[in-house]
């Protein structure tokens, strides 16, 4: 790789519905194409709800020059060596009112966690589809985080939760969204979507309020002193905040309506490669 130039821009791209195509994989042209971005020196990166492991997988083949922002924005890591370079999590005490109010209403929860030298990703019996899906992705892929974990009072207790997750059926959303309005924690920023693999299934994620996709992107370019315009490109709302930092905020078609009224560029759809496309144009001219 040629090192990016301080005021080279900074080029962030969500994974799921912008990079990847629906199925959830990365085409043969998006992987050449950020193999050829980062080989000519732009300072490339990701910034997903994804882990690491999920990254180092979907994008296999693809270096990265600098940090990945993964969990969105709760760790910011290096690719190569997982070493987080920084991480946010919920308190303790926030964590395990959560768990015990997931875990009261017949939910089953998944918590990734950093018990002071691994990643942890503690799963439950895998009693509900939304569970199940979630943990048969990951260990199609070998992600070494996974733990069956009897007692995850104990894990909130022990560990540093960086992410409570749990699934349910479309109808029980608003009895999810009561649940989680009721605990009304200031620490914590719930986001919800459905799960586009898994239809008729709605995803929670709960973390710590300091962790969002544009405050790891503002992190980033200080702690690498990019001087450059911010490029962003996502889909959906948790990218937002991203687009609020970018100079040129870059959605596929394919977007949510809020990312794409906010939108400077419009490109073409997930499922035709239309970041990659872009970028190609833009920094490869090609």
């Amino acid at each position: 790789m040629t090192p990016s130039l301080p005021d080279s821009p900074l080029v962030v791209c969500d994974l799921d519905g912008t990079l990847l195509r629906s199925g959830g994989t990365l085409s043969d042209y998006s992987r050449t194409t950020l193999q050829a971005l980062t080989a000519a020196g732009v300072a490339l990166t990701v910034a997903t709800a994804r882990s690491l492991p999920a990254i180092t997988a979907l994008l296999a083949g693809v270096e990265f020059p600098l940090p990945v922002i993964e969990l969105g924005g709760s760790y910011l890591s290096d690719a190569a060596t997982g070493r987080h370079v920084s991480r946010h999590s919920l308190d303790r005490a926030t964590a395990a009112k959560l768990v015990a109010a997931v875990l009261a209403a017949g939910l089953e929860p998944a918590l990734t966690t950093w018990d002071g030298r691994t990643d942890r990703l503690h799963h439950g019996d895998l009693a509900d589809e939304g569970a199940a899906w979630y943990v048969d992705e990951k260990r199609k892929y070998g992600d070494p985080r996974l733990r069956h974990s009897p007692d995850f009072g104990r894990v909130a207790r022990e560990e540093d939760v960086a992410l409570v997750r749990f699934a349910v059926r479309r109808d029980r959303e608003p009895e999810a969204l009561e649940l989680l309005a009721g605990l009304g924690s200031a620490g914590t920023t719930v986001q919800s979507y459905p799960i586009g693999y898994l239809p008729g299934w709605v995803e929670f994620a709960v973390h710590s309020a300091r962790a969002d996709k544009g405050q790891a992107v503002l992190a980033l370019r200080d702690r690498h002193a990019l001087t450059g315009p911010v490029v962003a490109c996502g889909d959906h709302l948790n990218d937002l905040p991203m687009f609020a930092v970018a100079d040129r905020r870059v959605a596929p078609a394919n977007a949510h309506p809020e990312i794409l009224a906010s939108a400077t560029d419009v490109v073409g759809p997930n499922d035709e490669d239309g970041v990659a496309r872009f970028l190609a144009r833009e920094f490869l001219g090609t």
